[in-house]
């Protein structure tokens, strides 16, 4: 769900950041691990899936590839789309400059 400001006589979206977006795919992974980027987008809402997964690794995100075969054309066939699983999420890094020594 996006988060609103309200005013007096309009709603205006607040800014969604990349890192929020990461987070919450990253709980997401964490709780069903090996979804497909549909699911993902159904439940965590970040506008671009695939941009957010593009840029968790430069997030600090650990993501493992892999693919499920799932029924089409009113199960007909079958087809084979890439699911997420998350490996790692990102460390924190120690006070470079921190004055206290």
């Amino acid at each position: 769900m996006e988060a609103h400001e309200i005013t007096h006589n309009s709603v205006t979206p607040l800014t969604d950041t990349r890192p929020a977006q990461a987070l919450r795919v990253a709980n997401y992974l964490d709780q069903i691990p090996a979804s497909t980027l549909k699911e993902i987008d159904a439940v965590c809402d970040t506008g671009c899936i695939s941009k957010v997964l593009s840029d968790m690794p430069a997030l600090g995100y650990g993501l493992s590839k892999g693919w499920r075969e799932v029924m089409c054309a009113s199960g007909n066939y079958t087809r084979m789309v890439r699911t997420y699983t998350l490996l790692f999420r990102p460390r924190s890094q120690p006070d470079l400059f921190n004055d206290t020594l």
